[in-house]
């Protein structure tokens, strides 16, 4: 039987994934995404951008509910052209197509543990914010640091990726994010969206076994779902402001 290879964005393409999550293609929708606007407090036509914008969910939201000027940039094209007349940009998260200094606000959301690098786009994104933007980021995070390059390598090297491929721990990613030249303002710890979101693909797919055997082929989850749960997954919400110049 020929193996289906799943590229690093297309897992949030499938209709498996997306008729659990909806459009916003994570956990807890758009209430983290508002938390962290009243948070920074963003004055209407804000310019801020959401990199790994997937179909534009976020980037609709932010102008219709909070007036901000909001753009979106994604690797995927299927996504991209779900966005219809919304301003969304097909581009690499750590090569974005905009001036330095050009952003009041940079949002990420389930997307900075897919890339390849996330460092870079870190660093990326800090050009392209304002001195005193905002970051934003939610995502996966690992309450137990995997640290064997085996257990690792395993998660990297998948058929497919996923928000678990490059999750890291709290105080790796913190690390990353004051090396860029931010200043950490608020963690929040959100895992009880990840556990509400997990339960809905159960009762949706049967089980999660079940959901991992459609999105990675030929047996791979068994090694590769054993290692997720050792890594006791969480969900955070981090607000970072740009404040100095990047390391």
């Amino acid at each position: 039987m020929q193996e289906t290879t799943i590229t690093p964005s297309s897992v949030y393409e499938l209709d498996l994934v997306r008729s659990v999550t909806g459009p916003t293609i994570r956990p807890g929708g758009f209430l983290l995404t508002d938390r962290a606007v009243e948070f920074c407090g963003f004055p209407k036509s804000s310019a801020i951008l959401d990199a790994g914008c997937g179909c534009g969910a976020t980037v609709q939201h932010l102008r219709e509910r909070w007036a901000l000027s909001a753009w979106g940039v994604d690797l995927s094209a299927t996504l991209i052209a779900d966005g219809g007349d919304l301003p969304l940009i097909q581009a690499r998260a750590d090569a974005l197509p905009f001036a330095n200094e050009m952003m009041d606000g940079l949002t990420c959301e389930c997307a900075l543990s897919i890339m390849s690098d996330p460092e870079k786009a870190i660093h990326e994104y800090h050009r392209v914010l304002k001195p005193q933007g905002y970051l934003i980021l939610s995502d996966i995070y690992l309450r137990n640091e995997l640290e064997h390059p085996m257990d690792r390598g395993i998660i990297q090297n998948a058929p497919v990726n996923s928000c678990f491929s490059g999750a890291v721990s709290q105080e790796k990613r913190c690390r990353q994010i004051e090396a860029a030249g931010f200043s950490i303002l608020l963690w929040e710890d959100h895992t009880k969206l990840l556990k509400e979101m997990a339960a809905r693909f159960v009762f949706e797919h049967g089980s999660l076994k079940k959901f991992w055997e459609h999105i990675i082929p030929c047996n791979g989850s068994g090694d590769t779902a054993t290692i997720i749960k050792r890594g006791k997954p969480g969900y955070s919400l981090l607000i970072a402001q740009k404040t100095e110049r990047a390391g």
